[in-house]
């Protein structure tokens, strides 16, 4: 039998094992927090911004940027229709509308242009997404937040250390959050957190984050109704450790990114999804486009390469089809990823000569 192909998985090394040991002998009485603490200025320095809340995963951080900005079921939210559904369901969990738009071709990130066509009245925010580490058109994004007076919050979820025109996604919106979940670049199993420069949204998510207690009366005493959402030291000791770590290991997904795309540039029907003059993606999930092909093909290839222990990934279905949403546009750009989409395994373990595999593999099948 081959080697298992993971489509994604960290590198650990003994930094993160020190830090977690550290973390169960000494991380509690006083030093309770003290990771949550590092990990939470250490990533609020990387980005560029003032406040960080380290939360139990990157869909409760979402949640609570959501909840933040005071989202009500008389409100809408213009959302990307290709995302992994936490994107949708944070924004559905306020009882606001999702108003789901088309993609851009090129880099399966929100299409500014559809954002303009899809306000209305009601629309008070705009969920964009980083997909798969390329960051979306933050300028002409911010354009449009501007001229409408719409908030803007930033799903970058799998996007730590992708840039756009030099600047660090993540420091762009109103709020903005990340994932350590176990597939991302850097992990700690589960985890995620919240950013803003905004005192006051941070003030508001931090009240919300932790059961809505501010002590203000009493030992426990709630202002209002607020979630458990914070992260536990033993996984911010870990996810700490990856974020010390980080220029290395996003190395290493660029240099996965290299390889594949140095084997597939040229491969008719074959569209690689590269980062645009001045952006800078971190490659997360390296993914292409099959020209040409059905979705029964594609579902096909991906049959094929699983028999083969290669484990790679279909396009994300459209979450405006899903049955808690309506559809208002049709976004066939979206569809067309759903149908003919593949990401590639990018685990933290993978060698040149892995990807070789991969990449014959799938042509062979074409």
């Amino acid at each position: 039998m081959n080697k298992k192909i993971s489509f994604a998985g960290p590198s650990i090394t003994e930094k993160e094992a020190s830090y977690v040991l550290d973390a169960v002998w000494n991380g509690w009485y006083e030093n309770y927090d003290n990771y949550v603490k590092k990990l939470e200025k250490t990533f609020a320095d990387y980005i560029g911004v003032r406040y960080a809340i380290a939360t139990h995963c990157c869909t409760v951080a979402l949640h609570l940027a959501a909840a933040s900005l005071g989202l009500c079921d008389q409100d809408e939210v213009i959302v990307t229709d290709f995302s992994w559904v936490a994107t949708a369901y944070a924004i559905k969990y306020t009882g606001a509308k999702c108003v789901f738009v088309d993609i851009d071709p090129d880099t399966w990130t929100i299409d500014p242009s559809c954002i303009r066509k899809a306000i209305t009245s009601k629309t008070k925010a705009i969920m964009l997404v980083h997909t798969f580490g390329h960051p979306a058109d933050m300028e002409e994004i911010l354009k449009i937040a501007q001229e409408y007076g719409l908030y803007v919050i930033e799903d970058a979820a799998p996007s730590i250390a992708a840039q756009y025109k030099g600047r660090r996604v993540g420091s762009f919106g109103d709020l903005s959050c990340f994932s350590f979940q176990g597939g991302k670049m850097t992990v700690s199993g589960e985890g995620g957190i919240l950013l803003t420069d905004n005192e006051t949204l941070y003030e508001k998510a931090k009240l919300l984050s932790s059961m809505g207690r501010t002590d203000s009366q009493a030992a426990f005493w709630s202002d209002k109704l607020g979630y458990q959402y914070t992260m536990n030291n033993i996984t911010a000791s870990l996810a700490l450790a990856q974020i010390e770590r980080v220029d290395e290991l996003l190395d290493k997904k660029r240099q996965l990114f290299s390889f594949y795309y140095n084997q597939l540039k040229t491969i008719k029907g074959i569209k690689m999804i590269k980062e645009k003059e001045g952006y800078m993606s971190n490659y997360c999930y390296p993914s292409l486009l099959l020209e040409g092909y059905s979705k029964n093909q594609r579902d096909s290839i991906l049959d094929k390469l699983k028999a083969l222990n290669i484990h790679a990934r279909p396009g994300f279905p459209q979450m405006s089809r899903f049955p808690e949403f309506e559809q208002r546009f049709e976004n066939p750009v979206a569809r067309m990823v759903e149908e003919r989409g593949i990401s590639l395994p990018s685990a933290a373990n993978m060698t040149e000569e892995d990807v070789d595999f991969v990449c014959k593999s799938l042509l062979s099948f074409l």
